[in-house]
């Protein structure tokens, strides 16, 4: 039998598949076009671009070397990192490619920093989040809110979010018009850029009769078109670590600001910027007695004879050095009991123990020394980049081998001011474009930092010239101490030879110092052109096996040059006061600069910094490990990590 039902029809009538052929075209061109608007990769420098391809992308060049390994372990600080750039750049596993993509997220910051500021020029990192200029990218006016929370929250489903904290933008914001993406949608990368000094920024709000927001980008974003020199963004390194758990810290003197008027002088006029004065504003008067001209301090409440007269005024820190002239003092003061002295009561000081900066304003050499810091104070660093590229950090570690410095509390120099020294290097190294020379070498133990409290002697500690100098007597300590200036020397002949600016080239020496114990805190030494030779010359049996010696035993120097790398020196020292003091690191409460050593009637800048013909050369006394508060205290991995993160940070305040 027959069924009574129609047969099933197989295709759809003509009018259904033309109505439907349209309905999925009108479908599919509503569709956001991911993945298919790959605008040309922007120039960087070094053969490296940045690209827009659905990610922000950094493209650099495939290595002859180590394949996608090694680049993992240069541009993103880990090699762990392998995995995620294979999967970015699966044609680099069979070496069929000429460049690498790395998402910028997974960069260092000195390189995320130049992606951004290729890819994103009028960006900006602000507090609340993240401003981003409208159509400024290298998709233009295609740019979707899918494609800027692709970019800054890691996923395109985030775009509702993120239009919803912009309600006032519009559906399509005009090009130029400020987006915020909230802090709370922000990837980490983003989070880790500091947010600059100003107002905080808000939403964008629709004016009368507007659908979009915002003006013109400001005059000057936070990131910046990149000039021939590096961008200049507002971070390269770590956010600021946390407090540290450790001893209270003493009250700071106010660190001076390295720009601006200082305090007037005796005579009136404006004096160096950031530096005690001998009047005008100075505590001291002046007067004479039998044995001669004198300054009169009267001391005030809390103070003590050693600490506020004698370290503060004579620049004295030896522990005996100061007891001896305290008690001096007040033998010339007729003050019976140093340790009741009424507040307010005179303590007269030889004129001929003040520091140049606390004399009166009729002495010669007074006016010698200011004449001097206004000639320092014409020269500044010109070479800027705040990535630290193309600069060169060549760094010492104090002592090691037989030569242990300081020891203290149970706390040796050598161990502990090397450690510090391996996280400056590792800090430049993955979070900067620098470039780091070492003079000191403890094979044993590499250039890795040790996270622990009790660190081992570093008895065999090398200097790392050609052949590697080892002490072998305690009489070889001086040959150790010059050797380590000879190597730099040659160091940076041979970057001048490469063609490197001397501006780019810093030498930095880390000790930590042995005072009188009532003092606490950081010191930077910088080398005083008056303590300093034009010729110098390094002879003897015990430097003939060493080729950096025998090669060019002799150095010269202009005046102009010695002036010179004071003054770039001391301002590589400001930057170190402000940073470490920033990070809630003590500074030695009475003038933390200095441009010699002061001992007795003794004064001379350390061989480090005296021999060396680095322009910028600072040397950093991290602690007084006489005081079991600051040797307890740099013992701490915590500390040590403080420190190198204050120095890197200081740097790239130097050069930004």
């Amino acid at each position: 039998m027959v069924s009574g039902n129609l047969p099933m029809q197989t295709t759809a009538p003509p009018w259904l598949r033309a109505s439907g052929t349209f309905l999925l075209l009108c479908a599919f061109l509503a569709l956001p076009t991911f993945g298919t608007r790959n605008p040309k990769p922007v120039p960087t420098r070094e053969g490296r671009s940045a690209a827009v391809e659905a990610l922000l992308f950094l493209r650099v060049p495939y290595p002859k070397k180590g394949g996608l390994k090694a680049v993992a372990a240069k541009y993103t600080g880990q090699e762990s990192n392998l995995r995620a750039l294979e999967k970015h750049n699966p044609q680099a596993r069979k070496k069929r490619t000429a460049s690498v993509r790395i998402p910028v997220e997974l960069l260092l910051p000195a390189y995320r920093l130049e992606a951004l500021a290729a890819l994103l020029p009028q960006d900006k990192r602000v507090a609340g989040g993240w401003e981003h200029r409208w159509g400024t990218s290298p998709l233009g006016e295609d740019e979707t809110w899918e494609d800027l929370a692709l970019w800054m929250a890691g996923s395109r489903a985030k775009a509702t979010s993120l239009r919803s904290a912009n309600r006032g933008a519009g559906r399509t914001p005009k090009k130029g018009a400020a987006v915020l993406v909230p802090e709370t949608l922000l990837l980490k990368a983003y989070e880790e850029i500091a947010v600059p000094k100003g107002p905080r920024a808000t939403p964008p709000k629709a004016g009368p009769g507007q659908g979009t927001a915002g003006a013109p980008p400001p005059a000057d974003p936070a990131i910046q078109n990149p000039p021939r020199e590096a961008p200049t963004p507002p971070l390269v390194g770590p956010p600021a670590p946390p407090p540290l758990v450790g001893p209270p810290a003493l009250p700071q003197t106010p660190i001076p600001e390295p720009a601006g008027p200082g305090l007037p002088t005796p005579s009136g006029e404006a004096s160096p910027a950031g530096l005690p004065q001998a009047s005008g504003g100075s505590p001291l008067e002046y007067g004479s007695d039998a044995r001669g001209r004198y300054a009169l301090y009267r001391l005030q409440a809390g103070e003590a004879l050693y600490s506020a007269v004698v370290v503060r005024f004579t620049g004295n820190v030896d522990a005996d050095e100061v007891n001896g002239l305290a008690a001096d003092y007040a033998l010339r003061s007729g003050i019976e009991d140093v340790h009741a002295i009424p507040v307010g009561y005179p303590v007269k000081i030889p004129i001929e123990d003040l520091l140049p900066q606390f004399l009166p304003a009729d002495d010669p050499r007074f006016s010698a020394w200011a004449k001097k810091q206004e000639e320092v104070g014409r020269f500044t660093n010109t070479y800027k980049s705040s990535a630290l590229e193309g600069v060169v950090v060549v760094l010492d570690a104090g002592h090691g081998g037989l030569d242990r410095g300081a020891m203290k509390h149970g706390v040796w120099e050598d161990s502990y001011v090397y450690d510090i020294v391996c996280r400056i290097r590792e800090g430049l190294e993955r979070r900067t474009k620098a470039r780091v020379l070492m003079t000191v070498l403890e094979p044993g133990l590499g250039y890795k930092p040790q996270d622990k409290s009790k660190l081992a002697p570093n008895k065999g500690a090398v200097i790392l010239t050609h052949p590697w100098f080892s002490q072998k007597s305690r009489e070889e300590t001086k040959v150790e101490v010059n050797l380590r200036w000879v190597l730099t020397n040659q160091y940076y002949l041979r970057l001048q030879k490469e063609g490197i600016d001397p501006h780019r080239v810093v030498f930095t020496s880390v000790h930590a110092d042995s005072l009188h114990p009532s003092l606490r805190g950081s010191m930077f030494y910088i080398p005083g052109d008056d303590y300093r030779s034009e010729r110098w010359c390094v002879s003897g049996p015990a430097y003939e096996p060493y080729a950096e010696a025998t090669g060019q035993p002799c150095y010269e120097v202009t005046r102009k040059e010695l002036v010179r790398s004071e003054g770039l020196s001391l301002q590589l020292a400001r930057a170190l006061e402000k940073s470490f003091a920033s990070r809630g690191l003590l500074l030695h409460p009475y003038i933390p600069t200095r441009n010699h050593v002061v001992r007795g009637k003794r004064s001379w800048v350390p061989a480090v910094l005296r021999n060396t013909i680095v322009p910028c050369a600072v040397l950093i006394e991290v602690c007084n490990l006489a005081n079991k508060k600051d040797a307890a205290l740099v013992a701490t991995p915590a500390y040590r990590q403080a420190v190198a993160d204050a120095y890197i940070a200081a740097l790239v305040k130097y050069y930004s």
